[in-house]
């Protein structure tokens, strides 16, 4: 079995890269897997120029080919994403836009989508108190991956964390569901 875990946080020095090592050190020792965080990523903002409805791909030639190649060959993936202004980093809503070539939203006959069998969980956090915006972020994985034909199989999220350092505390219950997730 394949996991690929992608940070979509601009950095990855910080809490959600942290929540998604400690994520990758609870998987079982048989699978495989790949952590990517999008701030290394060459990922290019969508033109919206619907090129991709009449050809079914994307004019922009950047990473974003290699990106989708790792979430193909994975079985299952983690989306961990921090809230900023009570939404999902500017990164993670460019590679959101990049996926309308492969999404059901392309009207395009025959357009690349991603295998079948698919399993997505999401992982939201953010600084406040309040867990509406965690459950946004998780909706908005969600929304992907019902385009994406993905199946959305789980998430949880965390509040009050400024840094990696409040992820201690967390994380027996990160090794716990992850467990659950993948027994």
């Amino acid at each position: 079995m394949k996991v690929f875990l992608l940070n979509a946080s601009p950095k990855s020095c910080g809490a959600t890269q942290e929540i998604l090592l400690t994520m990758q050190g609870a998987l079982p020792a048989q699978v495989e897997s790949e952590l990517v965080c999008l701030g290394d990523a060459d990922i290019q903002y969508c033109l919206g120029c619907k090129k991709c409805y009449e050809t079914g791909q994307c004019v922009r030639k950047d990473g974003m080919a290699e990106l989708l190649g790792k979430l193909d060959a994975a079985d299952a993936f983690f989306i961990a994403a921090p809230s900023y202004w009570a939404d999902v980093p500017a990164q993670f809503k460019a590679f959101i836009d990049r996926c309308t070539p492969f999404s059901d939203t392309n009207p395009h006959p025959g357009h690349w989508t991603l295998g079948t069998g698919k399993r997505c969980y999401a992982i939201a956090l953010r600084t406040g108190s309040s867990s509406g915006e965690c459950q946004h972020i998780i909706d908005t994985i969600a929304h992907w991956c019902g385009h994406m034909g993905v199946e959305m199989a789980g998430s949880m999220y965390f509040c009050g964390i400024e840094g990696k350092r409040d992820i201690a505390p967390h994380k027996p219950a990160i090794h716990a569901q992850v467990k659950e997730w993948f027994c």
